[in-house]
């Protein structure tokens, strides 16, 4: 499950960057939405949404990383259903997803953004848990490494988008979408490689007996 998370992530701007019709014109990866890649940007999200809903953190119950799983879901979704801003004024979202964000008094694409920037806050959080989880069984090296991977998401989103702001950059938003979903899909790659280890605890305990 998470070598798939980790392989749309990484490999999706690079997929509609090169199926879309417009080229370099590609801002973002949400405008995607517009182009011949509108059914690959959104069957991807919505793959995600799945596995992330199916994903249950440690299993043990129901912890923090079990709910950012579900909230990433539905943020996944809502960032595919509602689309951002397109080309043209003849861009128009579907009429279902105006309807619904009137009654909420905003615009489809406000709750894209807002539904994006969330997002990438679960997808940080989580990579944080995985850290905290390798630390718990004692495996350092992945834990500073997905420590890692958090940090530079959250510091280099950040980065990214002040810099491209002060410069007027048209591609900042692209960037931070790349550099955000590269570096989370290369955590999940690497979560997924290493096998899940049993628990060992009512076997010691046996073992006393």
């Amino acid at each position: 499950m998470r070598v798939v998370i980790g392989a749309i992530a990484v490999l999706l701007a690079p997929t509609v960057y090169v199926l879309s019709d417009i080229g370099s014109a590609l801002t973002s990866i949400s405008i995607s939405y517009w182009t011949n890649s509108h059914d690959i940007f959104v069957g991807s999200l919505f793959a995600v949404g799945f596995f992330l809903f199916a994903y249950n953190g440690t299993g043990g119950g129901k912890d923090w990383e079990f709910y950012l799983s579900k909230a990433s879901c539905l943020f996944a979704t809502c960032v595919a259903l509602f689309p951002t801003e397109g080309y043209s004024n003849q861009d128009t979202p579907p009429t279902w997803t105006a309807t619904i964000a009137n009654a909420v008094n905003l615009e489809p694409v406000n709750i894209h953004y807002g539904s994006a920037i969330l997002l990438f806050l679960c997808l940080i959080a989580m990579m944080w848990f995985f850290s905290d989880r390798a630390r718990d069984k004692g495996k350092t090296g992945r834990a500073y490494f997905y420590r890692t991977v958090s940090i530079l998401m959250l510091l280099g989103i950040i980065a990214i988008f002040i810099i491209g702001k002060i410069a007027d950059f048209e591609y900042t938003v692209l960037l931070v979408e790349v550099w955000g979903l590269t570096l989370f899909g290369i955590g999940w790659l690497v979560a997924g490689s290493y096998k899940t280890e049993p628990d060992r605890t009512n076997e010691s305990r046996l073992g006393e007996l």
